[in-house]
């Protein structure tokens, strides 16, 4: 199956702010679109379920075949940072995975619902 990726302006927005901080994030965003596309488009439920318990992903709601996924972003640049935790939030429709949010945990605790609702 073949999947689109998407990034909506809030996204992008949130990528060009913390790339200043961190360079490699447009590349750690590819390697992680390269991780959701064999999840997805594999249609292996097994590989699904070792992504998720792998502590990589939550699912945060699934609903009408519709999954909004927060996912721990592995960055190039944070090196040996252990403090820092990028995450970004993904809302997977029929073929089309949105990037909605990207953030860094210790200057925001949690994602905003706001955001992917309006993409479910």
């Amino acid at each position: 199956m073949m999947l689109n990726f998407d990034q909506t302006p809030e996204f992008s927005k949130d990528l060009k702010a913390l790339t200043k901080r961190w360079r490699s994030l447009p590349q750690d965003i590819i390697t992680a679109q390269a991780a959701l596309h064999v999840v997805y488009g594999s249609g292996n439920e097994e590989i699904y379920r070792q992504f998720i318990a792998a502590l990589k992903a939550t699912v945060i709601t699934k609903n009408n075949g519709t999954e909004v996924v927060k996912m721990r972003l592995d960055c190039k640049s944070l090196g040996n940072d252990k403090v820092t935790r990028l995450v970004f939030v993904a809302v997977k429709t029929a073929d089309t995975i949105h990037l909605v949010e990207l953030f860094a945990k210790n200057d925001k605790p949690r994602e905003n619902p706001s955001r992917y609702q309006k993409y479910q």
